[in-house]
């Protein structure tokens, strides 16, 4: 299978011929400690990182330093036409997206409390602009889409599941079914505890899952459970691991508990790996998981 075959197939739930990885972004610091360089990392440097680790995936927000509207998917445009790996955008979700629209997080928060009538309006502002750069990047040519809206910490949700779902569920579900005429998935990403918003997060339409930033591997095993052939997971795994001892059994317990026998993507639950980490630890890993093969079952 080719890397889109395997993520695709994952995404279906259905058997693949071994567990797919993916991960947002490759850190330079990381990248030039697993290749031993001592130069600026180039493109090629980071391609080749990528295939070291075995990712599938890869995950590009918008260029900030690009102000034209055409380039600011140039970083994937390279890496779609250059590359085999399966490539989604990077997009706010209405939460985050509103969030920047005002001068702090604490103005935003203030104003979700105190009902702030111009909430609304903002909301559409944002998702507006959310739609304009997801749909540019499938039109750049995206495989999928990654709805990034971190809503959670691990004590639960940073406002209460009322207002989410007054305020940017809706709105949620309104960005999902825009991004869907062109056919290709989408997936909401959040960081921190999401189980009182599960539902809600099925609802949307979405067709993954990423971060699995729970406290235990038994919120992610129920969080499988109630996503079963709906929600392809993706992530999950604890930064923290990779550098104990038992850092392959945590790789096999988190494989047990989020796979559930297919829709399961195998990566990090912060997405990004950065050079802090041990290097050869987290290849370890990764090559572990790959000698498993396919412990997926046919749909």
């Amino acid at each position: 299978m080719t890397k889109i075959e395997r993520i695709l197939a994952a995404i279906r739930f259905e058997r693949v011929d071994r567990i797919p990885k993916g991960e947002f972004y490759l850190e330079d610091g990381f990248v030039a400690e697993l290749l031993g360089l001592k130069e600026n990392v180039t493109f090629r440097d980071r391609v080749e990182a990528c295939e070291v680790c075995g990712l599938d995936a890869l995950a590009f927000s918008p260029s900030s330093s690009l102000r034209e509207k055409d380039r600011i998917w140039d970083d994937l445009k390279q890496w779609r036409a250059e590359t085999d790996f399966f490539i989604f955008a990077l997009i706010d979700g209405p939460f985050q997206g509103t969030a920047k629209l005002f001068p702090s997080f604490t103005d935003f928060l203030l104003a979700i409390a105190r009902r702030d009538p111009i909430l609304p309006a903002l909301v559409t502002e944002a998702v507006a602009s959310s739609v304009e750069l997801g749909l540019n990047a499938l039109s750049a040519g995206a495989n999928g889409i990654i709805i990034a809206d971190d809503i959670a910490y691990q004590g639960g949700t940073l406002i209460s599941p009322a207002a989410l779902r007054k305020y940017f569920f809706p709105n949620l579900t309104e960005l999902v079914e825009v991004l869907r005429a062109p056919t290709a998935p989408i997936f909401f990403h959040a960081d921190g505890d999401l189980s009182l918003v599960l539902s809600d997060i099925i609802n949307s339409g979405v067709d993954g899952l990423h971060s699995l930033d729970f406290s235990s591997l038994t919120d992610i095993a129920n969080v499988r459970v109630a996503t079963e052939n709906i929600l392809c997971l993706m992530g999950g795994y604890d930064l923290g691991w990779f550098s104990e001892e038992n850092r392959t059994e945590k790789a096999s317990e988190l494989l047990a508990a989020a796979s559930g026998g297919s829709g399961y993507i195998f990566g990090s639950s912060a997405g990004i790996l950065g050079g802090e980490l041990p290097v050869q630890q987290v290849t370890e890993v990764y090559q572990y998981v790959s000698n498993l093969g396919n412990t997926h079952r046919d749909m």
